[in-house]
């Protein structure tokens, strides 16, 4: 797939790896003829490797990285109906072991096709978002790992809770499907284990306030809100700068 015109387009490419035997099928989209001074995990919404995600990634590459959409269920499945959700997530939250794997065989696969030393980050979305800190806690090394309107939960029962890579949260203070309190029980984790992370809070934000498809209404249980949006992006960017710079 090819995004624009040029030497210089946004393309993207199947991109394959394997966890425990699963095959998984993401997508990696990068700027042709470029050396990216990054690259991303892309661990998307509940619908996978949709539009959305594809829009995502294209404004990673705009900041000079490089990215893989993450497979998230596996054999490259993206739900088209939100029937299919509610037993999709329920297997990511009840196995967040395998999460953690996959993710794991994504950023290893990634990071040999890079140039050695590269900075690679995550980014997760909803129910990517879990995974994203899962994968953090299991001892990852990592430039960062950065989490949008997360699906967020604290540590699994004796699993560990210190994360080597600096975190950015991004969340909206209505959120109905991680709400203050859960929030505020990640935030405890977090500095009780010394953690090197910052939380950003969207007033008036609910989940999926990046989505446009969401739609408005205030009473939903996921809303789009333009505002959120763009400022969760001038933090990612500006994320991605502080990194990349460090790293250099």
């Amino acid at each position: 797939m090819r995004y624009a015109r040029g030497v210089s387009a946004i393309e993207s490419a199947p991109f394959a790896y394997e966890a425990r035997g699963e095959k998984y099928r993401g997508a990696f989209v990068a700027r042709s003829g470029v050396e990216p001074s990054a690259a991303f995990v892309l661990l998307p919404d509940w619908r996978g490797q949709s539009p959305l995600a594809h829009d995502h990634a294209r404004f990673l590459v705009e900041q000079g990285c490089a990215v893989v959409i993450g497979d998230l269920y596996g054999d490259g499945f993206s739900p088209t109906d939100p029937s299919q959700v509610g037993e999709m997530v329920k297997r990511l939250i009840e196995n967040r072991d395998r999460g953690v794997e996959a993710l794991a065989a994504c950023v290893s696969a990634l990071r040999a096709r890079l140039r050695a030393g590269g900075p690679i980050f995550c980014l997760g979305y909803s129910a990517g978002g879990m995974v994203a800190l899962d994968y953090g806690r299991s001892g990852a090394e990592l430039s960062g790992i950065i989490v949008a309107s997360a699906l967020l939960k604290t540590a699994a029962p004796g699993t560990p809770t210190r994360i080597k890579a600096p975190v950015l949260i991004l969340q909206g203070t209505q959120d109905q499907v991680s709400p203050m309190e859960v929030i505020a029980s990640v935030v405890a984790e977090m500095d009780a284990a010394g953690n090197d992370f910052r939380l950003e809070l969207y007033g008036q934000a609910h989940h999926a306030f990046d989505n446009p498809e969401a739609g408005t209404d205030p009473s939903a249980r996921l809303v789009y809100s333009p505002a959120a949006a763009a400022r969760s992006r001038r933090a990612i960017a500006d994320f991605i700068r502080e990194r990349t710079s460090l790293a250099g």
